[in-house]
This record gives structure tokens, C-alpha cells and sequence, in this order.
């Protein structure tokens, strides 16, 4: 019976000895696979980081762009002044053309009267030929 106490005893060491080992290669198993997930986990953080400093960046850009450009009021308004001017020269070509036109009308009217009585006198001149002659 003794050997029997005593074989339990041995086996009880035996299987606590396996159970610490087994503990400590788990721990140094989880201890690695921990190691490992924190240096992915790391390396994504500093890719994150750098996109995000990358994406801000560009956003300062654009907004720096943004601000360079005029507003809507801006744009607006300096449609309206060249539409003015545009008027204001299309106004002054139409009055001057129209002044064109009146005195064109005029020279014309006056050519006609003129040539009226040319052609009057022509007639006067060719129905009296006998009193001339």
C-alpha cells in the first residue's frame, strides 16, 4: 500500500510538473501570439497615421484653393459690370448707327428730289425743243 501512496504521490508531481509546463509554454505561446497582434496592431496605427496626415494635407489644400477663388457674389458682380459695359458699348454703336441711317435716309431723300427735278427739267427741255431752235 505504501507503494501504492507512493505512486500516487509520483504521479501527482509528475502531473503537476506537466501541468506547469504545459502553463508556461501556453503563457510564452499566448506571450508570443500577444507580441505578434500588438506589432500588427502598431503597424496599422502608423499606416492609419500616415494616411491621415496624407488626407489632411490635401484637405488644407483644397481649402487653401477654395479660398483663393472668388466668392458668388464676387462672380456676380463682375458679370454685371461686364454686361454693362457690353450694353453701354452695344447702346452707343446702335445710336451711332441709327444717326447712320437718318442721315443716309436723308441724303438719300435729297438725291431723289434733286434728281426729280433734273429729270423735270430734262422733260421741260425735250417738250420745248421748237421754241429753242
Amino acid at each position: 500500500m505504501f507503494l501504492q501512496r507512493l505512486a500516487v504521490l509520483l504521479g501527482g508531481f509528475a502531473a503537476g510538473a506537466v501541468v506547469r509546463r504545459w502553463q508556461a509554454q501556453d503563457t510564452t505561446a499566448s506571450q508570443r501570439s500577444l507580441n505578434r497582434l500588438s506589432r500588427e496592431w502598431k503597424a496599422q496605427v502608423r499606416a492609419h497615421d500616415h494616411r491621415l496626415d496624407r488626407l489632411e494635407a490635401r484637405s488644407d489644400a483644397h481649402e487653401t484653393k477654395l479660398k483663393e477663388m472668388p466668392s458668388t457674389a464676387q462672380i456676380v458682380s463682375a458679370m454685371d459690370e461686364l454686361l454693362a459695359h457690353a450694353m453701354s458699348g452695344l447702346d452707343g454703336r446702335l445710336t451711332a448707327q441709327a444717326r447712320s441711317i437718318e442721315t443716309l435716309q436723308t441724303t438719300v431723300s435729297q438725291t431723289d428730289e434733286l434728281l426729280e427735278r433734273v429729270l423735270e427739267s430734262l422733260d421741260t427741255l425735250q417738250d420745248t425743243p421748237g421754241e429753242r431752235g
